[in-house]
Formats: C-alpha cells, sequence, structure tokens
C-alpha cells in the first residue's frame, strides 16, 4: 500500500453513483492523480467541502497496489477560489496533463492560480509550460499566426475567423 501526504489543487469533480465522487487532483509530488472519495457527497462528509474545485488542499490519498486507483482518506482546505475564470482554466489543466507526472513548476503555477487568481499572462504561461506556446503557434485550420484561441479538444491554436465559423456551426464535427 502506498500513501501519499501532500499539497494538492483539485482540477475536476464527477460525481459517481448517489455518494461517491472522483476527483482529479494535481499534487505536489505525484502530479495529476484520480482519486475516489467514498460518501463525500453525503450530507455528513467530513470531505466534501474541502475537495471543490478551485481549491488548495493538504490531502492524504491511498492507493493499494501499484495497478490500483488511489482513493482520499482525508483532506483539509487550504484556500478556495470561487473565480469562475479560474475554475475553467483547472479544467484546461485537467483536459491537457498526463497522470502521474510531477511537475513543481506547474503546481507552482496553479497555486498562484488558486491563490491570487488570473492575470493576462496565466493561460499563456500555462500553455507554454504544457508545451503549447502561443508566441510560436500558428493556427491550425488557415495557417495564419494572427492566433486568438486554443482548442482543447483538438489541441490546436485558432485564428479569430476559424474560430467564428466554429462558433457559428459552419465546419460539422
Amino acid at each position: 500500500m502506498t500513501e501519499h501526504y501532500t499539497w494538492g489543487i483539485v482540477l475536476y469533480k464527477e460525481s459517481i453513483g448517489e455518494n461517491n465522487s472522483e476527483y482529479s487532483v494535481f499534487t505536489w509530488d505525484v502530479g495529476k492523480v484520480k482519486a475516489r472519495a467514498t460518501g463525500s457527497r453525503k450530507i455528513l462528509s467530513r470531505l466534501a467541502g474541502h475537495l471543490e474545485p478551485g481549491t488548495l488542499t493538504t490531502v492524504r490519498i491511498i492507493r493499494k497496489n501499484a495497478e490500483g486507483r488511489f482513493r482520499v482518506v482525508e483532506a483539509l482546505q487550504e484556500y478556495k477560489t470561487r473565480l469562475p475564470a479560474v475554475i475553467k482554466t483547472l479544467s484546461l489543466t485537467d483536459d491537457l496533463t498526463p497522470l502521474e507526472e510531477p511537475d513543481i513548476k506547474l503546481f507552482s503555477l496553479l497555486k498562484n492560480l488558486v491563490l491570487r487568481g488570473m492575470d493576462s499572462g496565466t493561460n499563456a504561461a500555462l500553455l507554454k509550460l504544457l508545451g503549447f506556446d502561443p508566441k510560436t503557434a500558428k493556427c491550425g485550420a488557415c495557417g495564419s499566426e494572427e492566433i486568438a484561441y486554443f482548442h482543447s479538444e483538438d489541441i490546436m491554436f485558432l485564428c479569430a475567423s476559424c474560430l467564428s465559423k466554429r462558433v457559428n456551426g459552419r465546419r460539422s464535427k
């Protein structure tokens, strides 16, 4: 059995069944983990308030064997943000990061994001750290160097005109 007691940032939460939840947590020493918490949706749960997306928390997670899933045993909230832009950026981070790859620079950026909120360069810094540098990017549809948006589902940058074509539904998926 492996046990980690570490700082974590809750990136995403998904309800499973009536009382359980699965969390995507970016930890300081393990990287991103998917961890289940049994009974976390019960009204008297001690974990529920400490594991909301946008929370910097001290978390204890365990795994019974090398191939098994992580399970949240304890969590204690240190700080929680309610800014929608921060929650959206954390969700993007969840989509783009692999499991169990520790990255102290990324953890530090996410911690500052939760504690201090967004600024104009946060998303660009995050994308650059994840290997998608916006300064050298080109539109994935037309090749223009004037990018306006990062499309996380297709993992590509888009210019303003190609973005408007996607939003208006001119391009079928």
